[in-house]
C-alpha cells in the first residue's frame, strides 16, 4: 500500500491484476507445452527442440524489446563476456538446461493433473541442498514437510496406477527436474548477486547461454534436422505456439518479480501453491478426468508439506527480521520454472 494512504482500492486491483496476471501466464506455458509436446502437431520428438526454440525466441524478445523500447529507455543488456561465461553464469545455464529438458519429458510422459504431485520433490531437494550448501539445520517443521510432501507423492503415483496412467519414466524425469530445479534456485540467487540484481540482464545472459549450451543436444539428437526435414517448416500454427510460449518463458520471470513487489517473496510463494492447485483442477476439467478421493488425498497432502515450508519460512524470515540478518534461503523453483523453467515456473 502506498506510504501515504491515498487509493487503497487501487492498490488492491493492482496486487490482483498481478497475482492474476502470474496465474494466467504459468498456467498457459505449461498447458501450452503439453500442447507441444502430446503430439498435436505430430510424431516427431521436439522435448529437446521446443525447450531450445524457447531460449532462441526469449533472448529474441529482449532485443526487440530493447530496440522497440528506445522511447521508454528500456536497453538491451551490454554482452560482457567476463560475466555471460562466467562460472556462476554457466551453472546456471547448464542447471536451467537440465530443468528444461527433464521438465519437457515429464510433461511428456504425464497429464498436467499429475504436474504438480509429479513435480513435488522440488522442496524436499531444496530443504536438502539448504542443508548441505548453507550448512542450514533442519528444523522438526521442516521434517514434517518433507514428510507429508513423500506421503503425497507416493499416494499420487499409486493412484495413478490404479487409474491405468502411471508412467515411470514420467515420475523418473519429475524427480529429475525436481532436482535440477532445487540447484537451479541455489545458482540463480547466486547470478543475481553477480549482475547486480538486474532481472532482464541475468535473464537475457542465461537465454544466449541455453541457447547455446542447447544447439549441440538439439543437433546431437537429431531432432533440429527431424524438425526441418517435416511438415512443421511449413506449419504457420506450429512457429507461432512456440514463438509464443518462449514470450511467456521470458515473461514468468517479469511477473514472478512483479509479484513479489507488489506482495512480498512469501506472499509468491503462497501464490505458486493456490496456482498448483488451480492448474490441477483445471487440467482435471479441461481433459475430463476421473480423479478418486485417494488421488486428491495425495494432492492435498503435497499441498499441505508445502504450505508447512512456507509458513516456517515465515517464522525464520520474522526473526531473522528481528536481529537484523539477512535471509539466505532458497526460493522455491516451479516455474519455468520454468520453469519452464526459464525461471522455473
Amino acid at each position: 500500500m502506498p506510504d501515504d494512504g491515498s487509493h487503497p482500492r487501487r492498490h488492491y486491483w493492482i496486487i490482483a491484476g498481478v497475482v492474476l496476471m502470474y496465474w494466467a501466464v504459468s498456467i498457459s506455458m505449461v498447458f501450452l507445452n503439453k500442447f507441444i509436446l502430446s503430439g498435436s502437431f505430430g510424431d516427431e520428438e521436439l522435448t529437446i527442440f521446443a525447450a531450445w526454440y524457447q531460449s532462441l525466441s526469449a533472448a529474441g524478445f529482449i532485443v526487440f524489446i530493447g530496440f522497440g523500447g528506445q522511447k521508454c529507455k528500456i536497453k538491451v543488456p551490454k554482452v560482457e563476456p567476463s560475466l555471460l561465461y562466467s562460472r556462476t553464469m554457466l551453472l546456471l545455464s547448464m542447471s536451467s538446461v537440465c530443468s528444461l529438458t527433464f521438465n519437457n519429458l515429464m510433461l511428456k510422459h504425464i497429464g498436467v493433473a499429475f504436474y504438480q504431485v509429479a513435480r513435488s520433490f522440488t522442496i524436499i531437494f531444496t530443504i536438502g541442498l539448504s542443508a548441505i550448501y548453507l550448512k542450514k539445520g533442519l528444523t522438526a517443521r521442516a521434517v514434517m514437510s518433507c514428510f507429508l510432501v513423500v506421503c503425497g507423492f507416493f499416494i499420487g503415483i499409486d493412484q495413478e496406477d490404479v487409474s491405468g496412467t502411471l508412467s515411470v519414466m514420467g515420475v523418473i524425469y519429475g524427480l529429475l527436474s525436481s532436482l535440477s530445479a532445487a540447484v537451479t534456485g541455489i545458482l540463480f540467487k547466486k547470478a543475481e548477486t553477480v549482475l547486480d540484481r538486474d532481472s532482464l540482464k541475468l535473464a537475457y545472459y542465461n537465454n544466449m547461454n541455453c541457447m547455446m549450451l542447447f544447439l549441440p543436444l538439439v543437433i546431437g539428437s537429431g531432432q533440429l534436422v527431424s524438425v526441418f526435414k517435416s511438415q512443421y517448416i511449413y506449419s504457420m500454427n506450429f512457429w507461432l505456439v512456440l514463438t509464443f510460449t518462449g514470450g511467456l518463458s521470458l515473461c514468468i520471470g517479469w511477473v514472478s518479480a512483479l509479484q513479489i513487489k507488489y506482495t512480498s517473496p512469501i506472499a509468491h510463494h503462497l501464490s505458486i501453491n493456490a496456482k498448483s492447485v488451480c492448474q490441477t483442477v483445471l487440467a482435471v476439467l479441461f481433459y475430463n478426468e476421473s480423479k478418486t478421493l485417494y488421488w486428491w488425498l495425495g494432492n492435498f497432502l503435497v499441498v499441505a508439506g508445502v504450505l508447512v515450508y512456507t509458513f516456517t519460512r515465515i517464522l525464520e524470515d520474522s526473526k531473522k527480521s528481528k536481529d537484523d540478518v539477512p535471509s539466505a534461503d532458497l526460493p522455491i523453483t516451479l516455474q519455468k520454472q520454468h520453469t519452464n523453467g526459464h525461471f522455473k515456473v
